[in-house]
């Protein structure tokens, strides 16, 4: 499967937010944080932001190829 299916786009979006979350764990974890690690949670966060849109994008696409006798799998 291609990346560029949305099917292939879903999947390695799921699997960057999985890795995502996964630092941010790693930093709530933590007591005390520095300038970086403040910064690189802000970025996650954005990135998080922006891959959810995108997975609510790309669900709205495949349901609406759905509805024109396209298949889609996850």
């Amino acid at each position: 499967m291609d990346d560029d299916s949305i099917a292939g786009r879903t999947q390695k979006l799921r699997r960057d937010m999985e890795l995502l979350l996964k630092a941010e764990w790693h930093y709530r974890s933590q007591r005390s944080h520095s300038l970086i690690e403040n910064a690189e949670h802000e970025k996650r966060r954005g990135q998080l932001m922006i891959i959810r849109e995108e997975l609510r994008t790309l669900v709205e696409k495949a349901n609406q190829q759905s509805g024109h006798g396209s298949v889609w799998y996850s």
